[in-house]
């Protein structure tokens, strides 16, 4: 199979390697438990453009195959690492591998091979491309489900998504920005109308010295939380 180049000098496969792989850990802020990972990946879907010899452009591989890398790749280092047993591990995935029909059956291949549990992956959304393409991509997440996959979503950047009594039951989980909870008028209701419903609510940039505060509004996980000096 031909590799395309990234933005960076570097050309590496469509398989994700341990060297491009990192396993940030999910920590309850108020017992410092370790409860689950999130698979981060210096390259993006969208990274894998490039333009060859003669300014042609080079054909993307199908989001549903590159997913699926991502599945098998992050289950893979997983079982790598001794210390990463924590469960489910949270895969970020591109809106375009979400409206892939052929996604669900790629991602439970992909499980199979690598022998993990399709219940010890999250296929996280991005909350705009949910919000703006909803109908659509509901069918892959229901699909998905059925297969035994956990979904989330992340909200960090935005959270416009109606948290309908249908999208609820599909959701394991949601990203937050804690920096954003006390400024954004929503966010607080947000938040606590997905705790109320059983989602693990998840906050990026937290501290652990604002776990109680935190907790008292429904975010009881934080991903890497910072510890003050």
């Amino acid at each position: 199979m031909q590799q395309v180049r990234t933005r960076s000098s570097r050309q590496p496969s469509i398989v994700p390697g341990a060297d491009e792989l990192r396993l940030s850990p999910v920590i309850h802020l108020t017992t410092g438990d370790i409860v689950n990972l999130v698979a981060e990946t210096q390259f993006a879907f969208d990274d894998r453009v490039s333009f060859g010899a003669g300014g042609q452009l080079v054909s993307r591989i199908s989001p549903a195959l590159w997913l699926a890398h991502q599945v098998e790749a992050v289950a893979r280092l997983a079982y790598d690492q001794p210390c990463a047993t924590a469960r489910p591990i949270i895969i970020e995935a591109p809106i375009v591998a979400l409206m892939h029909p052929d996604t669900p059956i790629a991602c439970e291949a992909a499980a199979a091979r690598s022998r993990i549990c399709p219940q010890e992956i999250c296929i996280e959304v991005d909350d705009a491309s949910l919000a703006q393409s909803k109908a659509d991509v509901l069918k892959s997440i229901e699909s998905l489900r059925r297969r035994g996959f956990r979904v989330g979503v992340n909200a960090t950047r935005s959270w416009c998504t109606p948290l309908d009594t249908r999208l609820r039951l599909l959701l394991d989980s949601v990203r937050v920005d804690a920096r954003k909870v006390w400024v954004e008028a929503d966010l607080l209701n947000r938040i606590e109308a997905a705790s109320a419903c059983g989602m693990a609510v998840i906050a990026e940039h937290a501290r652990y010295r604002d776990g109680e505060k935190l907790a008292g509004v429904g975010i009881e996980l934080g991903r890497a939380p910072k510890v003050d000096a």
